[in-house]
Parts: C-alpha cells; sequence; structure tokens
C-alpha cells in the first residue's frame, strides 16, 4: 500500500463551480484574493464566507455559489499556490539536474521565499495543519515533488529508479516539514532551518554524485 493511502480517506471540501467563461474566473479569483488579504489581516478564524464576500465585493449568494464553505475557499486558495510554487521549482529542478551545480542552497532559500511573499498563505498553514480535509492538497504537491526530485537523482547519479523514487520521497517530505516550520517561525530561526536544511540535502546529494564519478573512473 503506497504511504499516502495508509491515511484514512477525508473528503476534500468541494468547489462548486469550475469557471469556463472570463468573466467566471475573474470572479472566482477575486474570491480568492479577498481571501488571501483577510487572512494577512485577520487570521483564519475571522475569515468567515460572510467577511470573504464584502471584502470581495459580493453577496453571500455568490460566494457560495462557487464554494460550499470556507474550506473549500481554503482548499482552493492552496492549490493556486502550491501550484505556482511546484511549477516554478519544477523548472528549477530540472534546470539543476543537467548543470554542475552541487549546492541546494538558492533552491530552497528560492521555495521559502515563494510560499513566504505569498499573501494569507503562512496564514493558511494552520489551517493546512489543523483540517485533515486540506492535509491531501499537501501530500499531492509533496508527490509531484518527489517526481521530479526522482527525476533529477536518476540523471546525476547511478542509482536504480527505485531508490531514487524512494529518496525523492524522503527528501520532499522531509523538506516540506523543514519549510513549513521555517514559515511559522521568527525570520532568524527560519534562516538558520534553511541552512541546517541546505547542509543536509547537499550532503546527501554530493555523496551520490561523487559515488556517480567513482563508478565512472572504475
Amino acid at each position: 500500500m503506497a504511504r499516502s493511502d495508509t491515511l484514512q480517506a477525508v473528503q476534500r471540501p468541494r468547489q462548486r463551480v469550475s469557471p469556463v467563461q472570463e468573466r467566471s474566473r475573474q470572479k472566482l479569483n477575486t474570491i480568492l484574493d479577498a481571501t488571501a488579504n483577510l487572512l494577512v489581516q485577520q487570521g483564519v478564524e475571522a475569515t468567515t464566507m460572510l467577511a470573504i464576500a464584502e471584502a470581495a465585493d459580493l453577496s453571500p449568494a455568490t460566494v457560495y455559489h462557487y464554494f460550499e464553505n470556507r474550506l473549500a475557499i481554503f482548499a482552493a486558495l492552496a492549490e493556486r499556490t502550491m501550484t505556482m510554487v511546484d511549477n516554478n521549482l519544477s523548472e528549477r529542478l530540472n534546470a539543476f539536474a543537467v548543470s554542475n551545480e552541487q549546492s541546494t542552497h538558492e533552491l530552497l532559500q528560492t521555495l521559502y521565499q515563494l510560499y513566504h511573499q505569498t499573501p494569507g498563505y503562512v496564514s493558511l498553514l494552520t489551517a493546512l495543519r489543523a483540517e485533515p480535509s486540506l492535509q491531501a492538497l499537501v501530500r499531492e504537491s509533496n508527490r509531484r515533488i518527489a517526481d521530479v526530485i526522482c527525476e533529477v537523482l536518476v540523471r546525476r547519479t547511478p542509482l536504480t529508479l527505485r531508490r531514487a523514487q524512494r529518496l525523492g520521497w524522503i527528501l520532499s517530505q522531509s523538506c516540506d516539514q523543514v519549510l513549513q516550520e521555517a514559515l511559522l517561525s521568527t525570520p532568524e530561526e527560519a534562516q538558520a532551518l534553511l541552512e541546517e536544511l541546505t547542509e543536509m540535502v547537499d550532503t546527501l546529494l554530493v555523496h551520490y554524485i561523487q559515488n556517480s564519478k567513482n563508478s565512472a573512473l572504475n
């Protein structure tokens, strides 16, 4: 059984409408942007459906037309942010895979900054951690990044595909846990955590790359 399947299945909050027309997409993004701003200004508890409707300058009925509850809005906002960050990170990892770079410092700093600078995401982490139905989004994001890390390991090391998959999963999970702590910590502690994470990942990467060079010489 896959690791992600060992957790009890929880129904994800539902977005009622998937907009097709540009006007509807703009309205949905207005709701998400208003939610992000409320999370920054007032926190999770005060970000209610009525508050979101008022901040978005829409009627409550319109907001409920798109989302069944505020958890569904949180899920859509988190997914929008994670998709943006994952796409950015995937591009950087693919470039890293074909380079001679051996330090992940810039990669991890960029990942941290992308999340930290996205309005509302740090506040949203509280909801993501507390609500089982939202944790599935985190697992989906981790799986996507694990697949890309696996590709990097296969291209730059002599690891078998199965070992690369296993290590990709371990690194993805580890980075996610440390980054979440960093995002919820003081700036000083966040940088200390990122430095330790960089040291750990770089040591592992250099170990396997060096093994690849040694194998090529023998």
